[in-house]
């Protein structure tokens, strides 16, 4: 066994027929007649590691600033689903989705005319605060990409960068999003007890808010759940007041859009 060091602090350890006695171990001894391949295991500056964890901190922290940007593109959603419900009654109840694209707005569904989904992804474009909050979502996704690629220290390329920030168009699907949100809520959060709005009527998480008309009634719940304008009446008959409940703070429900990491460990380089 020998073990060599050279000048660029790298410690190399190689071993060729190494023989242990059965003394030792118990054992008949083993003759090792092929070398082994060296290994050499390079220390890395602490400041780069720190830097390096740093920087995946701050990609995990991707998940929670797209909650507080689906917030906002609930909070700037309302007026536009009200004018839909109010100036195309027939359409309050159509269901439809939309996403990003490009910085503008798309609406999708598999029910909707042409010209209908049209008319909606017109009015939807029209609320320059929902654009505005839409991309900061999908610009908070590929940030989040991003840095976690310069933290594994493969820094995206212009073309790389594109092409994510056209695969962050389709991320997410708002209106399936505020859907998972609520479902979760009302399944993991809501319980031994009664919830219940500041007009008295129940809340409700698990509405269906896929349609104006039942992203209005989603709505009511989830901004009652935010801004801890609820009571909880407990199944023993105690109620509560002022509570807080946010559904847009679950990061566990938001989309996961990072790179498959190669990054084993931090601190050791180790090469064969």
């Amino acid at each position: 066994m020998s073990v060599s060091i050279s000048s660029s602090n790298a410690v190399t350890l190689s071993a060729s027929q190494t023989t242990f006695g059965s003394s030792a171990f118990g054992q008949s001894s083993v003759d090792t007649t092929t070398p082994a391949s060296p290994i050499t295991v390079a220390t890395v500056d602490p400041a780069e590691t720190a830097a390096r964890v740093a920087k995946y901190l701050q990609a995990l922290g991707a998940p929670l600033a797209m909650g507080v940007d689906a917030q906002n593109i609930a909070n700037a959603l309302t007026p536009t689903m009200k004018s839909i419900v109010s100036e195309r009654p027939d359409l309050a109840n159509a269901h439809f989705d939309f996403q990003s694209s490009s910085g503008s707005i798309q609406v999708v569904s598999q029910t909707l005319s042409a010209s209908d989904k049209n008319w909606i992804q017109g009015k939807l474009n029209g609320n320059s605060s929902l654009v505005q909050a839409v991309k900061s979502l999908h610009d908070d996704a590929v940030a989040g990409y991003a840095t976690w690629s310069e933290a594994d220290g493969s820094p995206l390329t212009q073309d790389q960068s594109d092409a994510v920030s056209k695969k962050a168009d389709g991320l997410v699907s708002f209106l399936n999003l505020f859907q998972s949100l609520g479902s979760d809520a009302q399944k993991y959060q809501m319980k031994d007890g009664t919830y219940t709005t500041s007009d008295g009527t129940t809340m409700n998480l698990a509405q269906d808010p896929t349609s104006a008309a039942g992203f209005l009634e989603f709505n009511k719940s989830a901004q009652a759940s935010a801004n801890g304008t609820f009571s909880f009446t407990s199944n023993s008959g105690h109620t509560l007041y002022g509570g807080q409940l946010n559904i847009f703070d679950n990061d566990s429900v938001m989309p996961n859009f990072f790179p498959q990491s190669q990054t084993k460990s931090l601190g050791l380089n180790e090469v064969a």
